[in-house]
């Protein structure tokens, strides 16, 4: 807000007739869905997870350096470290004060406080790394994220930690989370754990709003050489409908600052990474944005029957003008892109068991928009399925039959 005021009054007043210039900012921040129960989260606008479902691949050199870069462009911004098996925040950040406090008597977490972002973390609380069974995990961090007063943040940044169990469930259930932002590297290996975590946040309501794909490639005298490979960030993309892909590169600097302290966004704001990560926290802030604006589309049974044919489906999308078509429930489940393996016939033509053929009367269980640009389809064979509006457009289309002809639904 601060930044947006000092722009505007110096842009405008940079007009040679303009002698003043007066800002007066009428919108209301947004508000946050959070339950009563959870007061110290109470002032946070979005919540953003960053996850990966597969240790390793730099989810929280992203997380961190995403965070201070939205702090960089303005933002009121907080990281909380939910991986209290190998907290990497104590490492990646330098804050002077490295206890996090206690309110003795309300049982309040003050956050401990980086380069104006306030960070919690496990590893700031005096235990170093946690050994102990799941359930006490996840209650562990459930404690430290509602009982922390964050204050006010336009976003709070959450390292999710590896995998897709009890704590990322907990987390995703306790409180609303905008948006999530997936962390993968090119190998097939890595594709298959970060699809189970797409269809995770599908399933709980939670869009994806951005591929970060780490370890891309690098350069040598202007020539990019890949050796992990390629793929997996763009498989991501095209199978469930994210709208972005980033492809960082293997930089020697980035992983030397996680290791002393100081994200490479601060030790180096204007270096062609930092300018990476500025491109992403700026998609970020947009995909939010238009996710405030509401769905681009819609999705439900044809209970009119005005197709005739079973288990037809009424679509609707923005990018239509708003204008209903129907398709074949089977048609959008045969669509199903994540199912097909390369070199093999194709799995989404077949039930769960890989042995029944999809039926053509199919009607899904449950749907459910995630985000902007896609469905999550429950079906009665237990499969989770992630339909982007895209690929929805693509099935064959249903003619509607005339008023007279038109029945109601058995």
């Amino acid at each position: 807000k601060e930044e947006f005021d000092r722009l505007a009054k110096q842009f405008v007043g940079d007009i040679e007739w303009c002698t003043s210039v007066n800002v007066n900012m009428t919108a209301q921040p947004v508000t946050n869905d959070m339950p009563d129960s959870v007061a110290g989260m109470r002032g946070v606008r979005h919540v953003i997870a960053v996850s990966s479902c597969k240790g390793g691949v730099g989810k929280s050199t992203t997380s961190v350096n995403l965070a201070y870069t939205l702090a960089m462009m303005g933002a009121k911004v907080g990281i909380f470290d939910a991986d209290v098996f190998g907290p990497s925040l104590p490492t990646m950040t330098s804050p002077d004060q490295a206890v996090l406090q206690m309110d003795k008597e309300t049982g309040t977490i003050t956050p401990t406080e980086y380069a104006g972002v306030g960070i919690v973390s496990f590893g700031f609380a005096g235990q170093g790394s946690a050994i102990m069974r799941g359930p006490m995990v996840s209650g562990l961090i459930n404690q430290m994220l509602t009982t922390t007063d964050w204050g006010d943040l336009d976003y709070l940044i959450i390292d999710m930690p590896p995998g897709t169990g009890d704590v990322q469930l907990t987390l995703c259930q306790v409180v609303p989370i905008t948006a999530a932002v997936v962390v993968t590297t090119p190998q097939k290996l890595a594709f298959i754990d970060v699809e189970k975590g797409v269809r995770m946040f599908s399933k709980l309501k939670v869009p994806c709003v951005a591929v970060v794909e780490n370890m891309s490639y690098f350069e040598v005298d202007g020539v990019r050489h890949k050796p992990f490979g390629e793929g997996s960030g763009q498989r991501i993309v095209d199978d469930y409908g994210v709208p972005n892909l980033f492809q960082m590169p293997i930089v020697p600097d980035l992983s030397a600052c996680g290791d002393t302290g100081v994200p490479l966004v601060l030790r180096d704001p204007a270096g062609e990474t930092s300018a990476l990560y500025g491109s992403i926290a700026a998609k970020v802030v947009q995909e939010v944005a238009k996710l405030q604006a509401g769905p681009k589309g819609g999705l439900e049974l044809d209970v009119a029957n005005v197709t005739g044919v079973p288990s037809a489906l009424r679509v609707q999308l923005a990018d239509e003008g708003g204008l209903p078509f129907y398709v074949r429930a089977a048609d959008v489940r045969r669509s199903d892109k994540s199912a097909k393996a390369a070199g093999e016939a194709s799995k989404a033509d077949f039930m769960m068991d890989g042995v029944t053929p999809v039926p053509e009367d199919i009607a899904p269980l449950e749907m459910n928009v995630v985000g902007n640009y896609a469905v999550q389809i429950s079906w009665p064979d237990g499969f989770s399925q992630v339909a982007t509006f895209a690929q929805i457009a693509q099935c064959e289309r249903l003619k509607v039959k005339e008023e007279s002809e038109a029945m109601p639904a058995k």
